[in-house]
């Protein structure tokens, strides 16, 4: 029999070469074992010293390049185990999810730029209405400005699906109620509500409730206006500004009423403030 000569085996580099040729530092592939993200080929048990392959070098500069763009340690990870063929549509999703975020921030900025600029802006015409009495189905929790629309979107769902299950048609728009103020470091509460017509028995975690009739004023964004934080801060500032204006007292928290919308020119989120009226 004949066998095929093997070759001499691969090299080892030390940590510290490897660390040089992967333009990652031994402390940063230190921590990429321990999460698993790029093991050594092999370590000494004596002392416990890394070694590595330069078969390694290409998915260990994968990861300082992923981490250049800010990738967490954990997306990185399930992006190296995913398919091949998969990854670069992993990657657009995360690139287009930082563009979200930068716009957010640009929008941000602007808002501040106002405001330390104390310019009183008025983007938007204030109206009133009278509300009546309805019914409304409602569920609250504590989150922060991160998780806020995936908490609004899966609640609301929930709550549809709860009153159709019911046979519970809408009775007017749905919205969310700000009882505290939601960002980085703030978790309200917020409570998402669906107006009703009919008997529901509420499920778990949820409330239902008649709300009385209630006097508002608020403010109309289209659905290219509520995708910018500018537009959302500007408007709750205008109505809260005209109440204090008016003399008027609120009532209940703010709420954000969402409009079925196609374009981006049509209206798609009221702001909303209710006050008392006097007697």
């Amino acid at each position: 029999m004949v066998t095929e000569a093997q070759g001499p085996p691969e090299p080892l580099l030390t940590i510290s070469h490897f660390a040089r040729l992967s333009r990652l530092s031994p402390k940063a592939l230190r921590l990429y074992d321990t999460l698993g993200l790029l093991r050594p080929l092999q370590v000494d048990p004596g002392s416990g010293y890394r070694f590595y392959a330069a078969t390694q070098l290409e998915q260990a500069r994968l990861i300082g390049l992923l981490r250049r763009l800010d990738m967490p340690l954990g997306q990185i990870q399930a992006l190296i185990q995913a398919p091949v063929t998969d990854r670069a549509a992993q990657l657009q999703r995360y690139w287009q999810g930082l563009q979200r975020e930068l716009q957010e921030k640009e929008s941000l900025v602007a808002y501040l730029t106002d405001w330390f600029s104390q310019k009183e802006t008025k983007m938007f015409e204030i109206q009133e209405r009278t509300v009546g009495q309805v019914q409304v189905i409602g569920r609250r929790g504590r989150v922060h400005l991160g998780a806020l629309p995936d908490f609004i979107a899966t609640t609301f769902q929930e709550l549809q699906q709860h009153l159709a299950a019911q046979d519970a048609p809408f009775a007017a728009a749905p919205y969310t109620l700000f009882y505290g103020e939601v960002g980085a470091d703030s978790d309200g509460p917020v409570e998402v509500c669906i107006p009703f017509c009919g008997r529901v028995v509420p499920g778990r975690g949820m409330t239902v409730r008649a709300e009385p009739a209630y006097r508002e004023a608020y403010v109309t964004l289209t659905r290219e206006q509520q995708g910018t934080v500018q537009a959302i801060l500007t408007a709750h500032d205008e109505v809260a500004r005209w109440l204090r204006q008016q003399g008027k007292t609120l009532a209940r928290p703010a709420r954000e009423v969402y409009l079925q919308s196609e374009g981006e020119q049509q209206p798609a989120l009221e702001v909303a403030y209710a006050y008392r009226v006097e007697s």
